[in-house]
């Protein structure tokens, strides 16, 4: 398996590498919470031992992080300050077990027997799974295919469904889906962007508006659930709505009925919601932004899309799914991924999701002359984020350059000289760096 040890002290890390490494396991190792994160980007790791108390951001703290960002990765925590009730603790935050300095190697052996059998009935059961290819979205990741099947599922009812997750990872896409696999897939599927409409604009466009009903209604104009009558209305952005307008959609919900912008008539019409947002949307009903009775009616069902970072077996899917669709709408020849290409793929975080990798790959294929693609031709654009909570900056800073480091050595295929002379630093310098951050 491949195993990354987190320990500030070396001699620790050095010895329990030792072992796993006999006994054939592929081992990385960290010397704080915030390197091991940041080798987590650049790796597939599969089981973290990470020691209990560290300087910095501790082992629980880790454990945290790592259950919310790589639910798939095992992690046993060690520590020689074990008591039942932090070991209770642990097992609570979701640590496959628990273990005690001086380590018992025969138990540590046990446990990794342990969650290789877990790792065989895993990939069994997702061996059952069939990838699901439709639009523009390709799921080959376990969690992926059970989301396209869940949707599947909820396609063939009227339930009003909240699609949440970053910006570019496919909400509408995912909102299509499932019109089209519902009873209303023959009627329409109107997408309005909430945020990109006007806000003196917002309620004319939803629900329409009456001749003279203010300066510049010339005529009567059909809103987009009048449009979108029998089949399914699609609110990206939803937060966005002004709050005058959230009054309204809310009595759609519930009595099914609108008032065009100036009438009076009541017009009952039969149309499915699905809303998206990017935000978090409790907040913003504690903030007074958004309505608490609205947000209960928009959430009866709510879908939770993965940042494509945490399902990075759909990243090669995908990658050549939009490398082909280029070429075929260019009228070109297929273009190939190289395998350090991909290496760099995966091992990019992607913060504009999909999206990115879509635009990514369209740029790749229109610019290369070589008939493939290799990892010059990959322009990738890794944007500062803010300091997340559980990171001291300190131990930030060293992610971001490590990072930063880590794909400009992949950019360079691996040429030292190269990476330095991109990074404006001396060879010596990023020798010493590398070291520093555990890289070969």
């Amino acid at each position: 398996m491949r195993i990354l040890i987190v320990d500030d002290e070396q001699i620790q890390r050095d010895s329990l590498a030792g072992f796993l490494k006999h006994a054939g396991h592929q081992v990385f190792t960290a010397d704080s919470g915030g390197n091991a994160l940041a080798l987590l980007q650049q790796e597939l790791i599969e089981v973290v031992l990470t020691d209990y108390k560290m300087p910095g951001m501790t082992g629980a703290q880790l454990l945290h992080d790592i259950r919310r960002r790589y639910p798939n990765i095992v992690v046993l925590l060690i520590t020689a300050f074990g008591t039942i009730e932090t070991a209770v603790n642990a097992m609570k935050a979701g640590a496959w077990d628990f273990l005690t300095k001086p380590i018992d190697l025969d138990i540590l052996e046990n446990q990794l027997k342990a969650i290789a059998s877990f790792f065989k009935e895993q990939t069994q059961t997702k061996s059952k799974l069939t990838p699901f290819v439709t639009g523009e979205f390709v799921a080959v990741d376990e969690q992926m295919v059970k989301l396209f099947q869940q949707a599947e599922r909820l396609a063939q009812s009227n339930a009003t469904v909240l699609i949440t997750g970053e910006t570019g990872t496919g909400k509408e896409v995912l909102a299509q889906f499932i019109h089209t696999h519902s009873p209303r897939k023959k009627n329409p599927f109107i997408a309005v962007n909430s945020a990109a409409l006007p806000g003196n604009l917002v309620e004319s466009e939803l629900f329409g508006h009456e001749k003279g009903a203010f300066t510049g209604a010339a005529a009567q104009r059909i809103g987009r659930f009048e449009e979108a009558d029998k089949g399914t209305l699609f609110l990206d952005e939803i937060g966005d709505l002004p709050p005058d307008v959230q009054v309204k959609l809310l009595r759609f919900l519930q009595e099914g009925e609108i008032q065009r912008v100036g009438g009076n008539k009541t017009i009952k019409t039969d149309t499915r919601v699905i809303s998206a947002t990017n935000v978090d949307l409790k907040q913003a009903v504690f903030g007074g932004t958004f309505r608490e009775d609205l947000y209960y009616r928009i959430n009866v069902v709510r879908i939770q899309i993965p940042a494509l970072r945490d399902r990075r077996r759909d990243i090669i899917p995908l990658a050549e799914f939009f490398s082909q669709k280029v070429a075929q709408r260019e009228r070109l020849s297929p273009v190939a991924l190289t395998e350090s290409a991909k290496q760099a793929l995966l091992t990019y975080a992607f913060p504009g999701n999909i999206r990115e990798l879509q635009n990514l790959m369209e740029r790749a294929v229109l610019l290369t002359d070589s008939g493939q693609i290799d990892t010059l031709d990959l322009a990738f654009e890794q944007p500062l984020a803010a300091v997340p909570a559980s990171e001291n900056l300190p131990d930030y800073l060293a992610t971001l350059e490590r990072d930063l480091i880590m794909t400009t050595l992949t950019a360079s295929n691996g040429n030292q000289s190269e990476c330095a002379r991109r990074l404006g630093i001396s060879e010596r310098v990023l020798r010493y760096k590398l070291g520093k951050y555990g890289v070969r």
